[in-house]
């Protein structure tokens, strides 16, 4: 059965948050897949997370030159190669065999913040 998601590489073609939840009903189990949606207690930090993302908004900026791109900046005097990291996620060990391992050296890789 479906246990893990278990690729060297993932598809370039995952671009967005639904492209992501599409992905993990293909490759996890049910059980994974409910725990990784789920929060704790009554879901209320869960709830007010995805109500305060849902308020960001991307401001498209047309016929900008985007050759030179630069994501990067520091973190507590850390320079990071761009302002997003992988946060505390419990059981990483259901998504992938090495769990947290590979989100670290995925983070490494990237030259970002893994915060264990």
């Amino acid at each position: 059965g479906k246990h893990y998601i278990c690729r060297e590489k993932m598809s370039d073609n995952l671009v967005c948050i639904k492209d992501f939840e599409v992905h993990a009903h293909e490759v996890l189990s049910r059980n994974a897949l409910d725990y990784y949606r789920s929060g704790a207690g009554q879901e209320e930090t869960l709830i007010q997370n995805n109500r305060a993302f849902s308020r960001y908004k991307i401001r498209p900026r047309c016929l900008r030159n985007v050759a030179n791109r630069d994501l990067s900046t520091t973190i507590l005097g850390e320079k990071v190669s761009m302002p997003i990291g992988i946060a505390p996620t419990a059981m990483q060990r259901m998504a992938h065999p090495d769990g947290e391992c590979a989100n670290a050296r995925a983070a490494q890789a990237l030259g970002t913040v893994f915060t264990p």
